[in-house]
């Protein structure tokens, strides 16, 4: 049941005593409808004075039924917030157990929509239309049962037509479902599409582009106008079918008391009475389709939610590993995305204390390489051993904590430059945050800046991406853990910086480096160069007999070097 998925587990024991409280509020307002029947036939009888007891009941059935329904709005409420905060948790504590690999650009925003938009809407629903809609569905029945006791052909009548016309608001919802299934993937690629327009305004107006027309905004837009008629058009038949289910049920009704009275089964004053209670018995129907397009967001944002629960989150061994010499081992790796290859049986070593050199070409498969070490993924095949054991037989936090990652798209957060640099290690003293913060440069960012509690910005967007590199870079070095995986972070700083930054990270105190790098200077200070081209190692071995072996490591040396002799005459 996806109620009971939803809730914690402490909170759904709740959810039944809720289901028998809305099966008494449904019997109360029940009685409240039945005993006009009574009523009216008391009144316009020879003894009018025995009106009153079904007064009185009438009067106790109404008011309790309030006080109930006032206590099952107090509950829902409480089982929405249980369920709220316990489902942002769950969210969260799934999302960080979920591969990198899978938060593409679809799947960021549905995660995004999971938590800031599908779980508060669940708790809103839970807490205006759980009541509603549990009494509007349970209602027509427990007014059929009653009416066997009062006029059993129109009883037997009421219960035959409550599950018909069920099925035909359910029927109508079903049309609508996958239209507007269509809508949301419509909707949501327009959101990333205005997203991606809005953060490329600056290339777009330098390109002369400065309308929607032509563009994957422009086309997304009208994707979703389409689904959005569709949606319409499906959602007439629906409504349509309901209503002449309804028409046709309260004609059959009205016929089956018109039968009864001139069969003089009841007399004239329970007739109307009985009307009122047939009016009584469709109403809640018709309640449940008003409700119906508010029930069927819900029950999206909840199959959104438990979609995001539902992604496989990468195995975590049941035993932790105790790491070992601080050194990395491909042994046979395969890495496929979507059934591309992009790593192809590869095979090597950096040795603990030496400093490794990726080399290769873009697209060769270098970055991955560090992704798959980090585990971000998981290979395909093979084995990646890091000081002494399988990645995948570490703790997540055991593994990371072996590893200080520089990627080459830096991320920072909204706050001051000494917290994005703490973030790798928040207990650290002033001292050694200060020795990091030098060593990367960034010293000179906040001289520039004012203060170590300068703002950066959104996404770091007050600093330029060498001083994001070097902030980065400084969170890495406070962190000193015992291997360096570093995406060519330096790339953008200038030759000084680099130098500076390169010595660094070599001396403060990491023991072992592995390195994409396209750069000479940074080539150059390393211990061991492999060669990757076409997801495999295709040479390995010192810069210098890399050289003179005049193989592809020596062709790529000599372009750079000329290369970086280039100049404009």
């Amino acid at each position: 049941m996806i109620i009971s998925a939803l809730l914690p587990p402490q909170a759904r024991p709740r959810l039944v005593p809720f289901v028998v409280l809305v099966v008494v509020a449904a019997a109360l307002r029940a009685t409240s409808a039945l005993a006009l029947v009574p009523l009216l036939g008391a009144l316009f009888s020879p003894v009018p004075q025995d009106a009153l007891a079904w007064l009185g009941l009438l009067a106790a059935s109404v008011a309790a039924g309030w006080a109930l329904e006032r206590f099952l709005v107090i509950r829902a409420f409480d089982l929405g917030f249980a369920m709220m905060t316990s489902m942002n948790a769950r969210l969260v504590d799934h999302l960080l157990a979920v591969p990198i690999g899978w938060f593409g650009a679809t799947q960021r925003s549905q995660a995004k929509r999971a938590l800031a938009g599908a779980v508060p809407e669940l708790f809103a629903s839970s807490v205006n239309l759980a009541t509603q809609a549990s009494i509007a569905v349970t209602l027509p029945f427990a007014i059929a049962i009653g009416l066997f006791f009062v006029a059993w052909p129109l009883g037997l009548a009421a219960l035959a037509a409550a599950p018909l016309l069920l099925g035909a608001l359910l029927l109508g919802g079903r049309l609508m479902r996958r239209a507007e299934a269509d809508f949301a993937v419509a909707s949501s690629e327009a959101a990333e599409r205005t997203e991606e327009f809005a953060r490329a305004q600056i290339v777009l107006r330098a390109a002369g582009r400065t309308g929607m027309e032509g563009t994957p905004l422009g086309a997304a837009i009208d994707a979703q106008k389409s689904k959005g008629l569709r949606v319409l058009w499906f959602a007439l038949p629906g409504m349509l079918l309901f209503s002449l289910a309804m028409q046709a049920t309260l004609i059959a009704m009205v016929a089956v008391l018109a039968f009864l009275y001139m069969d003089g089964a009841v007399d004239a004053a329970r007739t109307v009475a009985l009307i009122v209670v047939v009016l009584r018995f469709l109403e809640p129907l018709n309640t449940l389709s008003e409700l119906f397009p508010a029930l069927e967001s819900t029950h999206a944002a909840a199959g959104r939610t438990l979609a995001v629960l539902h992604v496989p989150a990468q195995p975590v061994p049941a035993q932790d590993s105790m790491p070992g010499t601080p050194d990395i081992e491909f042994r046979d790796v395969h890495f496929n995305i979507d059934g591309t290859p992009i790593l192809d049986g590869v095979t090597f070593t950096v040795p603990a204390g030496r400093m490794s050199a990726l080399v290769g070409p873009s697209g060769s498969g270098k970055s991955t390489i560090l992704t798959l070490i980090a585990r971000l993924h998981d290979v395909s095949a093979g084995e990646i051993r890091v000081a002494g054991h399988d990645v995948r037989a570490y703790a997540p936090k055991t593994l990371m904590d072996q590893l200080s990652v520089v990627f080459q798209n830096v991320q920072l957060f909204e706050g001051g430059i000494a917290e994005n640099i703490r973030l790798a290690r928040p207990e650290a003293d002033e001292a050694a945050l200060r020795a990091a913060a030098t060593a990367a440069c960034v010293d000179e960012i906040v001289e520039r800046l004012g203060g170590w509690d300068a703002p950066v910005g959104e996404g770091g967007n007050n600093l330029s991406g060498g001083e994001r590199q070097r902030v980065s870079i400084a969170r890495a070095l406070l962190k000193n853990a015992p291997i360096l995986l570093l995406d060519e972070a330096t790339s953008g700083l200038d030759t000084l910086n680099e130098v500076a930054v390169a010595t660094a990270l070599t001396r403060f105190g990491h023991h072992t480096a592995l390195v994409v790098a396209h750069r000479i200077e940074t080539i150059a200070k390393a211990d061991h160069i492999l060669f990757v081209e076409h997801g495999r190692i295709v040479e390995a071995g010192s810069r210098d007999d890399l050289i003179a072996a005049g193989g592809r490591f020596a062709t790529y040396w000599n372009s750079r070097r000329q290369a970086k002799d280039w100049a404009f005459a």
